[in-house]
């Protein structure tokens, strides 16, 4: 974090034309271990070792820059003079790495929105293309990362020195390096530096002076007893309607029973019920494996609760700035609202209280609370060009270690927990709701796959005859998978 714009000038240049560096993260001026060593007894131990440094080297990670849609850099960098306790907790991570290994930790940030996607991908393409060694670690939304041909460009990390010999560490998340790994190869990595990743978790907020008003039963108890199902939602849900301006129509000024968007958040329906696109056969192998039987249930059921006047849904598209859900929400007029966990900040300022629970099961007979991550969550690729990949593999390595340690307690224990739960009860569900977060390649893949969007599309639609359409698409999902798979084959075929 050294002089960035200056080291970023001399490494850069000369190599490839790319957007201004915004300037980010703080100096190395902070007093964090009065100078002494960064490592100690109560740090996870990585297969990095204690003396390995490198000396006056710069290590460039691009990522994606904050703007309208999103905040991301603080994953990355930290303000050294903002005291809040996740920024303070990735300052002193990025300290402890500079520190450790003797280099320059530089962020490269540039536009990441999903309507970026091509500014973004073309940065690295023509880098890595152009052989310029620009980038040593690239992170990224996944389903930026992930389109087709693109791993070609990137590591194999069971070949990235120090991550093949850690990869099943705590600080690597085990479903995605499990899920996500074939024929030995895995080229996306999502650890602990990966806030986005529980940001970006699926949850339901509910409003608990309705839950009141309206008598209705312990909502967390129905959790703990395995009682929150869909069904039991939509009986709650019921009769909650108000026509509040008195327009005598149903609108967004309205209080009602559930509010929900027909994009994202009705991707999150796969994990929540149980079905997946994709899943093993026998022998380990992908294959397709929608239960179509059961599809049809969930699109019959979730058509015939939206069209109720309990129910306020809506379609947003990626350059929306403005929806009307979380006014809806903070102004109390909706009892249930499905969201990313990271909107839980923005609604600080109620002072109506709301509480934090898992999605509902499908039935009680599902063995858990289940959710999925948004694809826009950060996954690390190391690329083919990389100057030292045993640098790269050193500091990403030593990178999550840290982030075990102190980032994701910051975020979790502390910020969320403390700060944005309004209860116990809230931190109590926020452990179930970690517990329950499902990984499957297919949604990973989403849009080359072709099947992640069918769930907004046909609730959209209002179409629940689900057989008829997977029918007409399935040559399609067939010959993508074909192609995903291709990309893992082994070199000699």
């Amino acid at each position: 974090m050294k002089n960035i714009k200056v080291i970023l000038a001399l490494v850069l240049c000369a190599a490839m034309l790319v957007p201004m560096l915004v300037s980010c993260g703080g100096g190395n001026s902070g007093d964090n271990d009065g100078g002494q060593s960064v490592v100690n007894d109560n740090e996870t131990p990585t297969s990095v070792p204690l003396d390995l440094t490198f000396e006056g080297e710069t290590f460039t990670i691009l990522c994606r820059e904050d703007n309208a849609y999103g905040e991301f850099l603080y994953e990355i960098a930290a303000d050294e003079n903002e005291t809040e306790i996740v920024n303070q907790a990735v300052f002193d991570r990025n300290l402890r790495v500079e520190e450790r290994f003797g280099i320059d930790y530089v962020p490269y940030p540039v536009p990441g929105h999903w309507v970026q996607k091509e500014e973004f991908v073309n940065t690295f393409r023509n880098a890595i293309l152009s052989g310029s060694q620009a980038f040593d670690l690239i992170m990224s939304q996944n389903a930026f990362m992930c389109e087709l041909g693109l791993s070609d460009l990137y590591y194999n990390f069971y070949d990235v020195p120090y991550i093949k010999d850690d990869i099943n560490n705590v600080y690597f998340f085990q479903d995605n390096v499990k899920e996500l790994s074939v024929n030995n190869k895995l080229f996306y990595l999502v650890g602990d530096y990966s806030l986005t990743n529980w940001e970006y978790l699926y949850v339901m907020y509910f409003n608990k002076q309705i839950a009141e008003d309206e008598n209705l039963e312990d909502i967390y108890e129905l959790v703990r007893n395995g009682e929150w199902t869909i069904d039991k939602c939509i009986e709650m849900s019921k009769g909650v309607y108000r026509d509040v301006d008195g327009n005598g129509y149903v609108g967004e000024e309205d209080l009602f029973g559930y509010i929900t968007d027909y994009e994202n958040t009705s991707d999150a329906l796969f994990s929540q019920f149980d079905v997946h696109s994709t899943s093993r056969d026998d022998s380990g192998n992908i294959v397709l494996s929608m239960d179509q039987g059961k599809m049809v249930s969930i699109l019959e059921k979730m058509i015939a609760f939206y069209q109720t006047d309990d129910v306020f849904s809506h379609k947003t598209s990626s350059g929306d700035l403005e929806i009307p859900f979380d006014a809806i929400f903070t102004e109390d007029r909706a009892l249930f609202y499905p969201e990313r966990l990271n909107r839980a900040q923005h609604y600080r300022s109620m002072e109506t209280p709301f509480g934090i629970v898992p999605f509902p099961k499908w039935d009680e007979n599902q063995p858990g609370y289940y959710t999925q991550s948004q694809n826009a969550y950060s996954v690390a690729v190391v690329p083919i060009d990389a100057k030292n990949v045993e640098l790269t593999g050193a500091v990403l390595d030593v990178l999550s270690a840290l982030s075990y340690d102190y980032v994701t307690p910051a975020y979790y224990d502390m910020a969320l927990k403390s700060k944005f739960a309004r209860d116990n009860e809230s931190g109590e569900m926020l452990d179930l709701i970690r517990e329950g977060i499902k990984v499957n390649f297919g949604y990973f893949y989403y849009s080359e796959l072709g099947t992640g969007g069918i769930m907004r599309l046909l609730l959209h639609q209002e179409n629940s005859n689900f057989v008829s359409y997977y029918a007409g698409n399935s040559k399609s999902y067939t010959r993508n998978l074909k192609k995903i798979l291709a990309t893992y084959a082994d070199s000699e075929e």
